[in-house]
């Protein structure tokens, strides 16, 4: 049987793993050195595994933020225009699926970080193709993780607006969490990504499970990643980009099953939009549209 261990707490998934080791003194250790608050497991193996997790006490509601205009302007005014631009899309659309899905599916584990969606903006390759283009917006929005949850939907989003950029007419294949063609074809491709990132972050951490004979780490949602599937064995900054140009080429991949999927092979070929065109297609060409139709 497969030696398992969970990434995030199983009683309190906003915390997650930070430390194992077969010793109980040096996971004592560990977690009277950490600033953060902690919770142990000790996995009954035949060689046990502890396990320290860190995370906060108190994880907030989506419902009760008020996402109005005061509360979005005092957290992007510093942005260059870009930046403000994505950002206010993004806020909007965290907001129609905060009104249309499970308030528990919209717990917010972290705070809000407008900077890091310049970042993003920063590492896409615009003009060229458009399947390059949109899964770089889209898989760059999710590498940086701004928002406090919904990034791989908002993602997605992105992605679907930055080929309607291209041709507005374009008309998004069903990705709708209720929809069974999400288990079929999109749910996969969230799933590899979120197994992507997380080996990304953490590929020093699950190196030292995987030296302790664990086989594989269970985030929420039951997505298993079996660690000898990756290559965890490198210094952390080379992961980071090691697995930022997997993901990418992972979004790529689904930005062009996207379009085959809508029978737009015509766009296949065609070249991605500029930054700027991006920008004014958010600015101007969604301000009809109602987000909440998207989720």
């Amino acid at each position: 049987m497969a030696r398992l261990v969970f990434y995030h707490h199983p009683q309190a998934e906003n915390f997650s793993l930070k430390y194992s080791s077969a010793s109980v003194a040096e996971i004592r250790s560990q977690q009277e050195q950490s600033d953060e608050s902690t919770k142990l497991i000790g996995y009954p193996f035949e060689a046990p595994v502890y396990v320290l997790y860190e995370g906060d006490s108190e994880i907030e509601s989506a419902q009760d933020i008020d996402f109005d205009q005061e509360w979005l302007s005092d957290r992007i005014r510093d942005l260059p225009r870009a930046g403000q631009v994505v950002a206010f899309r993004l806020v909007e659309l965290l907001e129609a699926a905060v009104e249309v899905r499970d308030e528990d599916e919209f717990r917010l584990y972290k705070e809000f970080e407008p900077q890091k969606i310049q970042q993003a903006l920063d590492h896409v390759s615009w003009e060229a193709p458009l399947p390059t283009v949109a899964g770089e917006v889209m898989s760059n929005l999710i590498l940086r993780h701004s928002l406090p949850n919904a990034n791989h939907r908002t993602g997605i989003a992105m992605l679907q607006f930055c080929i309607e950029s291209v041709d507005p007419d374009f008309e998004m294949p069903r990705t709708h969490v209720d929809d069974d063609s999400w288990r079929e074809w999109v749910d996969p491709y969230i799933v590899d990504s979120k197994r992507l990132i997380t080996v990304r972050r953490n590929n020093l951490r699950f190196k030292q499970l995987e030296d302790l004979d664990v086989d594989v780490v269970e985030r929420k949602d039951g997505i298993q990643i079996r660690l000898a599937e990756f290559e965890l064995d490198m210094h952390w900054r080379e992961a980071l980009t090691e697995y930022a140009g997997q993901h990418e080429s992972h979004c790529t991949d689904f930005a062009q099953a996207v379009l085959e999927r809508a029978g737009r092979d015509d766009l296949l070929d065609r070249q991605g939009p500029t930054k700027q065109e991006f920008l004014t297609y958010l600015e101007n060409g969604l301000v009809e549209r109602d987000f909440r139709e998207m989720f």
